[in-house]
């Protein structure tokens, strides 16, 4: 698979698709197109935070990953562009979220909302499309 994600076009939010073999492979991606659509300036600080979360469906919990780690970045001035799970399954997930910390960003992302998302399978691949408000 040579696209991990992809920004699409929309008039005046942020809509990104994203590419996979695996869910988890999807959540990752989606992570790393939301945070490099932030055009952030990075400081070399590494940083890693654990995370777990439950849901009612993979919707629910993709939107609820993504809001956690928006959170976080807000908190804590950073920025995520790997994901690596212990236990991902349409309801659940433990794992860790990995990134820098951040001098700035070039666009902020209020939120990862319910309209237009949806999850495809295609051939062998699952997509997932995502609405961010910023």
């Amino acid at each position: 698979m040579d696209k991990k994600y992809e920004v699409l076009e929309h008039p005046a939010d942020l809509k990104i698709v994203s590419y996979g073999k695996s869910l988890g492979d999807v959540f990752s991606n989606m992570l790393e197109g939301m945070f490099k659509s932030c055009r952030p300036k990075l400081t070399s600080e590494e940083v890693v935070r654990k995370i777990t979360l439950s849901s009612e469906d993979k919707e629910s919990l993709l939107i609820n990953f993504l809001s956690e780690a928006l959170s976080l970045s807000d908190i804590n001035d950073e920025v995520y562009f790997g994901a690596k799970f212990n236990k991902l399954t349409e309801k659940y997930l433990e794992g860790e979220i990995k990134g820098f910390k951040v001098k700035s960003l070039g666009l902020e992302i209020k939120a990862a909302t319910w309209h237009d998302l949806k999850f495809e399978k295609k051939k062998d691949l699952i997509e997932a499309t995502v609405l961010f408000d910023i």
